[in-house]
């Protein structure tokens, strides 16, 4: 650590998801002082091993988490003269720009937090921008579901106003019970601890999409990752979409997008639009897209970069845009991205939406000895019962990043995933 002493102070919100710190801290490191602010989450034996993780790279303190998070990243970063503040979570966006604001170190508009965090906020701030939206409304009780019903119209999506993981998310059609779906969608979203605990949820117009690849393995949405820096848009990539699992879970994707270079285009316009209504000025931007019969439509705006797209922009483009983030926080030229080296791969395979026992788990050796992975990871074991209805995080299966000289075989590895030669179950 004495080693950081006279480069620029960084201070880092830790917060769920990938990548792990060892992933990320030895490329902050090398060109920043770090601290880190976490969160601990009561778990003596888990909260020493993180604790412990920290110190192998730099300072840290476990102040996230409390009453008042904002309040204390504040006051650490002014007493400790900080030069920016960066956080790769999506739980932690909101804090990160609101305490840089105050500081008056590079952040987000005022005005775009909000439409960071809500989903509502967001469809309204795209809209006054000139950007097409489906149809919304406002829910906050069973009678104003069914209002909205009526005003909207159907197919439809129920989702959390302010939610992360596709958690609570669900399709409305003609034969859906109403008071059903509203009782199984409140009683999840506020016991999940993603959440900000508010029954304040949002029915959109469903968005139908449209076969824009020419292979059926792909699914009909993308997303794009983007740098902004000073209100100017770099865009890094699109990714294509495995298709997703019911009601609106993914299984991951591959980068860089293999879609033709005009549909790429009005993508990425379609993206840029969406940025500029929204206010977003500093920061990195992950952009879901769903690609239908009257061009490219806006499905969320996120002010972070997708899931694995860190590790994805390293092994496709060998782009350090963990550093290139840091640039942004602090004030600091970004450096360019160069050409495409590669395809890579993202896997989060999701077990059914049901109740099921799992049968057969390959073994991270087993997964690891496929030529393309270059990480595996498992969240269940035989005998385990995934939790589907949590979203994405808590059905996801596993976790894996591969990569490849051409998109194909990562493609193969997904249907792998998808088939009984990976994982089997016994319905409950």
């Amino acid at each position: 650590m004495d080693a950081q002493k006279n480069l620029p102070r960084l201070v880092f919100l830790d917060g769920p998801g990938p990548p792990p710190p060892e992933w990320y801290l030895p490329k902050l490191t090398k060109s920043f002082e770090v601290h880190v602010l976490w969160a601990p989450t009561g778990d003596p034996e888990r909260d020493a091993s993180h604790a412990g993780t920290l110190s192998r790279y730099c300072a840290h303190s476990p102040l996230l988490g409390g009453d008042d998070a904002l309040r204390a990243i504040v006051d650490f970063s002014r007493e400790w003269r900080a030069e920016g503040i960066l956080g790769f979570s999506e739980l932690v966006v909101t804090e990160t720009h609101a305490a840089a604001l105050e500081l008056g170190l590079p952040a987000n508009s005022p005005e775009s937090l909000p439409a960071l965090r809500s989903k509502e906020a967001q469809r309204t701030a795209l809209a006054k921008g000139g950007v097409p939206v489906p149809g919304f409304a406002s829910v906050f009780s069973l009678s104003d579901l069914v209002r909205a019903v009526a005003e909207v119209g159907l197919p439809a999506v129920l989702k959390p106003s302010a939610g992360v993981g596709s958690m609570a998310t669900y399709p409305v059609t003609e034969d859906v019970d109403l008071a059903g779906l509203w009782d199984m969608a409140t009683s999840r979203y506020t016991a999940d601890p993603r959440g900000d605990g508010s029954v304040h949820f949002v029915l959109e117009e469903m968005l139908i999409g449209e076969r824009w690849h020419d292979d059926p393995r792909y699914a009909p949405y993308v997303s794009v990752e983007s740098l902004v820096q000073d209100g100017s848009v770099t865009h890094c990539a699109v990714t294509d979409k495995f298709p997703l699992s019911e009601p609106f879970r993914e299984n991951g994707n591959v980068f860089p997008s293999n879609l033709p270079r005009h549909r790429i285009d009005s993508i990425l316009e379609c993206a840029t639009q969406a940025i500029q209504a929204l206010g977003i000025r500093n920061s990195m931007v992950h952009t879901e897209v769903m690609l239908t019969a009257a061009g490219p439509r806006i499905i969320e705006v996120n002010s972070r970069l997708g899931g694995a797209a860190i590790e994805m922009l390293q092994l496709s483009f060998d782009y350090d845009v963990v550093t290139a983030m840091a640039d942004i926080a602090t004030g600091r030229p970004i450096a360019p991205m160069g050409p495409r080296l590669r395809s890579t791969g993202q896997y989060v395979p999701q077990a059914p939406a049901r109740d099921v026992t799992l049968a057969q788990v390959p073994t991270v050796e087993q997964l690891m000895a496929f030529e393309e992975v270059v990480e595996a990871e498992l969240f269940y074991q035989v005998g385990d019962r995934p939790d589907w209805a949590r979203g994405t995080s808590g059905g996801k299966l596993a976790r894996l990043i591969a990569t490849s000289e051409s998109p194909e075989p990562l493609l193969d590895l997904a249907d792998f995933l998808a088939s009984d030669k990976a994982f089997t179950y016994v319905s409950d």
